[in-house]
């Protein structure tokens, strides 16, 4: 068997997917360029960063949820932003399962929500945790807010 005819379609596929994966990521401003443009949060309010530093899982950009309410998308090396009341809430992210996790909110203070890819039967799956404000401060430093859309 000619294994060099099987293995070019491969490896085309293989190269288109890492091509796309380059322009499927977010693209906008990065958070460094963001935050010093940010409103200030409001009173009683913290603000909850969302964000995925790694471009694995490029194509699955699902909804992301808090307190049932869909604040945005999860793209690849992207970041979103939405400001809540202070206490706890729940964040919820569905791609063939919904994950969710709970998550405090302290009032005037950022609060960073890093999700994780990880393999699926058919796609992957965004999985939310809430990590350390400076952990989070230093890992969304480079992921980009995604442009929004005009319809």
């Amino acid at each position: 068997m000619n294994t060099t005819c099987l293995s070019r379609p491969v490896l085309s596929l293989v190269l288109a997917a890492a091509a796309l994966g380059f322009v499927s990521c977010a693209s906008g401003p990065t958070y460094a360029e963001m935050k010093p443009k940010l409103p200030p949060i409001a009173k009683g309010q913290g603000r909850v960063f969302v964000y995925r530093p790694s471009s694995l899982g490029f194509g699955v950009k699902p909804s992301v949820k808090i307190d049932n309410q869909v604040i945005g998308t999860s793209e690849g090396q992207g970041f979103i932003y939405s400001d809540q009341s202070a206490g706890t809430h729940e964040i919820s992210i569905k791609t063939e399962w919904t994950h969710k996790k709970k998550f405090n909110v302290t009032a005037a203070q950022p609060c960073f929500i890093e999700c994780a890819v990880t393999p699926g039967v058919l796609v992957g799956h965004v999985i939310p945790s809430q990590v350390w404000t400076p952990t989070g401060e230093s890992n969304i430093q480079e992921c980009k807010m995604p442009k929004v859309r005009a319809n």
